[in-house]
């Protein structure tokens, strides 16, 4: 799975972008290369726990990204600041030492994770501003939480993004057909539900 989440750097046009964020995963502790998604197992479909279930969650994260980027009519370097936002949201989601469970101010950690990686301004920041925000209103202090709430349009992008991947009725992977029979079976099993009212 690292060279899946490695592979998306592709995605990014800007080579000090792209050499930014390949730095900071180069960095990241080991556990999340290894952690679940959800260590809890609430929020977050099936496909996004067990081991690397972290890192699917992201490079899906990637695919939805730039289909909204298309949507919002974001294109070049703002394109790659969401991107990279992306890539790097939960670099710290259980937290600074990596510990066994979510840590509820990961995107303040991340941001300040990203502290020491170069890259020139207003780049640096704006990614680390995605990387903050991403919980939108489930962020922990209530100062971010006024300022998460009012995005900026890559911010949102990162914040819709996380969020859509982490519904458990979005479950998928990317180039992943599903088959005609198994639509075929959720549609009779949904007729099977619908009779009981």
């Amino acid at each position: 799975m690292k060279q899946a989440l490695y592979a998306q750097l592709k995605e990014i046009n800007d080579s000090e972008i792209r050499n930014f964020v390949k730095i900071a995963l180069d960095n990241a502790p080991e556990g999340f290369w290894h952690t679940p998604c959800s260590g809890t197992g609430k929020y977050h479909p099936p496909e996004n726990q067990g081991d690397a279930g972290l890192i699917r969650h992201l490079v899906k994260c990637v695919y939805v990204a730039n289909d909204l980027c298309k949507y919002f009519n974001i294109n070049d370097i703002q394109r790659d600041i969401v991107i990279a936002g992306t890539i790097l949201h939960d670099i710290k989601k259980n937290g600074d030492p990596w510990g066994q469970s979510t840590d509820l101010e990961h995107g303040i950690i991340g941001a300040k994770y990203l502290d020491q990686f170069e890259l020139k301004e207003p780049y640096k920041s704006q990614i680390q501003n995605c990387v903050r925000y991403h919980l939108s209103r489930f962020t922990r202090t209530k100062e971010d939480v006024k300022r998460a709430s009012n995005p900026t349009k890559e911010e949102l992008i990162v914040q819709m993004t996380d969020f859509f991947c982490s519904r458990k009725y979005a479950s998928w992977l990317p180039n992943l057909n599903v088959k005609d029979e198994d639509v075929d079976n959720f549609f009779k099993n949904m007729q099977l539900d619908l009779n009981c009212f």
